[in-house]
């Protein structure tokens, strides 16, 4: 995990207009902001860390698009409020599943949609495909899978196709955004030598065991 961390220094999220430096800093800026003010809370301090380790994909030439960006449900209406929504009803499935719950039933639940695949959902898939070899429990994979999922944690979408245990996750999604988003606020932010000793002891904890990728 230190490793993939370490390649964010050489991304720069092309489809952010608040960052202009490498993705690695802004990894530090929304760890340390958790800190400053849910101390204790180490999880969520590491979750802030390692959010957007997804980006590694770049590494293998995937394109942008493919990367970054809003997460949206397939198999279903595109709402509005996604980024690049009127390029989406271009895509052949906007006429396959135009309504609202498309090939899903009401309230089926978020663990039954198909999303839109970027770096959320990839590192999602590897902290769930290396379970036995971490310890970040199970509640802050969801919260990086769900984190760019603007159109539902931010702007009110696909609320007809949650489920009632998938308000939990809402409500963690939408208290760790706030770091994420304001985090890219804070201007003349330095990575200390004390602050990458602090978190590579975090990762050192919760990832004892090289990650299969």
């Amino acid at each position: 995990m230190a490793a993939a961390l370490a390649q964010l220094n050489d991304f720069v999220d092309p489809s952010d207009p608040d960052l202009d430096e490498p993705n690695l800093v802004h990894a530090y800026q929304t760890a340390e902001m958790i800190r400053r003010q849910r101390p204790d809370d180490h999880d969520l301090q590491l979750t802030g860390l390692l959010h957007d380790v997804g980006k590694v994909l770049f590494r293998w030439g995937e394109p942008a698009t493919q990367v970054v960006g809003d997460t949206f449900v397939v198999g279903c209406a595109y709402p509005a409020s996604i980024i690049h929504h009127d390029a989406l009803q271009h895509n052949p499935e906007a006429e396959l599943y135009p309504t609202p719950y498309g090939r899903y039933a009401p309230h089926c639940g978020l663990d039954r949609l198909l999303l839109s695949y970027g770096h959320d959902e990839y590192l999602y898939q590897v902290l769930r495909f290396n379970r036995d070899r971490h310890t970040l429990p199970e509640r802050y994979w969801d919260v990086v899978r769900y984190h760019s999922f603007y159109p539902w944690h931010s702007s009110g979408a696909y609320r007809h196709l949650m489920a009632s245990g998938d308000e939990e996750t809402l409500r963690a999604v939408q208290d760790f955004n706030q770091f994420d988003l304001y985090s890219k606020a804070e201007e003349h932010f330095e990575v200390t030598p004390a602050m990458r000793a602090y978190y590579a002891r975090l990762v050192r904890q919760r990832f004892p065991e090289p990650l299969s990728w």
